[in-house]
């Protein structure tokens, strides 16, 4: 028999744990942190009261959670700051979509030649259920797959096509087992650096973390002191780029990582303004256009992409509602303007605008200050931070023009306004008396 209350099975879930094996290694810590009490309960968790099971417990989340560093994955350990959300892309959503397409189309076909996505051919199955068991057929009929299950619980890599009255699997190059329908990949940038060189060398320049498998479904905060693990891989398309990657990740937030004589001089860098502005690749406003168009890459298109960077400014717009948009993440795209004195020099009219995701207001906080009692949407005259991508644009009278992309938003504290409380309870106007008509 095992005993888990609520905060073992934060701890089991966060590591993949059965109660049985969640229970083992919290008696192995019992004994060996609490070896008096352990050995008066006779060695067994059963023996403890409730408020040692409890108490023990706590100690033991509190104690892992530092042990731990960076939690579960694998690579080195990692310190520093996120401060951007590029996008989450489905790595095999193009073979998926050529699959189902292909299926639809004529699925007698389909298993027979397969089809294609870009350059790269698929192989597809049947796929049906009975008597608690998934089967994949080949275009003969033939079962060349079978996996335990249940139904109306699909497997990870069974697609369903025809408004789910019908399903099928795309296969590996052996034709003999299916692929997983979908990998997530999502992408964020990263400033820091391993966490013993650190504070001896400082954050290196900005990187990407790209999460894959359980790390894709994190949601990592922004502009947090930040401890991960993740393995430091040569970019596949520039190998003198680094970049980091994570299957599984846990992440810590704080500073406990940092020694306690050096805490206040990382407080002081850690505050999210002096971060950005020392390492993120600080760019003035006055001078974005610039800064891309010597920075920026040019595609076979005739398009560009610019680097990222940093920009700060004040507020002179929002768009809180935002407007559909198929290719913005969260369907819907927002946008912001920003100015500053350099940018108004010539033209006191003067302003940059900003496109920012929905993914970034309604997850990240992107048009929100935290004050003291939580979060707080922000109006014009506030002073922000923007990590931003840039790409330029040719307007029909010929003039080029930047597009400036948000990756993350911080919004200054101590120099945000605070937006009026436009609630439909401050808006009711029925208590006001307006005398005899």
């Amino acid at each position: 028999m095992t005993k888990v209350n609520d905060t073992l099975k934060r701890i089991a879930d966060k590591n993949g744990w059965s109660d049985k094996e969640v229970s083992e290694h919290f008696g192995s810590f019992v004994a060996e942190s609490f070896p008096e009490v352990w050995a008066a309960s006779g060695n067994t968790l059963l023996g403890l009261s409730e408020d040692d099971f409890d108490f023990f417990s706590s100690s033991w989340e509190v104690t892992t959670e530092r042990r731990t560093g960076g939690g579960g994955g694998k690579g080195d350990e990692w310190v520093g700051m996120v401060i951007g959300y590029d996008r989450t892309m489905d790595t095999m959503g193009r073979q998926r979509e050529a699959a189902v397409s292909a299926a639809e189309f004529n699925m007698g076909n389909a298993l027979r030649d397969g089809c294609m996505a870009g350059n790269r051919a698929v192989k597809i199955g049947r796929v049906s259920f009975s008597e608690g068991k998934w089967r994949v057929h080949n275009a003969a009929d033939a079962i060349v797959f079978t996996e335990d299950g249940k139904e109306g619980e699909l497997p990870r890599w069974c697609i369903p096509i025809h408004s789910g009255n019908t399903h099928i699997a795309m296969l590996k190059d052996d034709g003999k087992s299916p692929k997983i329908a979908s990998l997530p990949k999502r992408t964020w940038f990263f400033v820091g650096n391993r966490k013993d060189a650190f504070l001896k060398e400082g954050p290196q320049p900005m990187m990407e973390i790209e999460c894959s498998f359980e790390a894709a479904e994190e949601d990592l905060n922004l502009f947090q002191p930040i401890l991960f693990r993740a393995e430091a891989e040569p970019a596949w398309n520039n190998p003198d780029k680094t970049i980091l990657k994570a299957t599984s990740i846990s992440p810590n937030y704080g500073l406990d990582w940092v020694p306690e004589e050096a805490l206040p001089a990382a407080t002081a860098m850690f505050s999210p303004d002096q971060f950005m502005a020392q390492f993120g690749s600080f760019v003035d406003l006055g001078e974005a256009f610039d800064y891309h168009m010597e920075n920026r890459t040019m595609l076979q298109s005739g398009k560009d992409f610019g680097p990222v960077f940093v920009v700060s400014g004040v507020v002179d717009y929002i768009d809180h509602d935002g407007k559909e948009h198929q290719w913005t993440e969260g369907g819907f795209k927002h946008s912001m303007t920003l100015t500053s004195q350099s940018l108004r020099r010539d033209d006191p009219n003067a302003q940059m605008w900003i496109d920012v995701s929905r993914q970034l207001v309604s997850k990240h906080n992107a048009f929100k200050v935290k004050k003291a009692d939580g979060w707080k949407p922000y109006t014009k005259g506030s002073r922000v931070w923007v990590v931003v991508r840039t790409r330029t644009w040719t307007s029909d009278n010929g003039d080029v023009n930047l597009n400036l992309d948000a990756k993350g938003v911080y919004a200054m504290p101590l120099r945000s306004i605070v937006a009026p409380d436009v609630s439909p309870a401050s808006s009711d106007l029925s208590n006001l008396d307006y005398g005899d008509a």
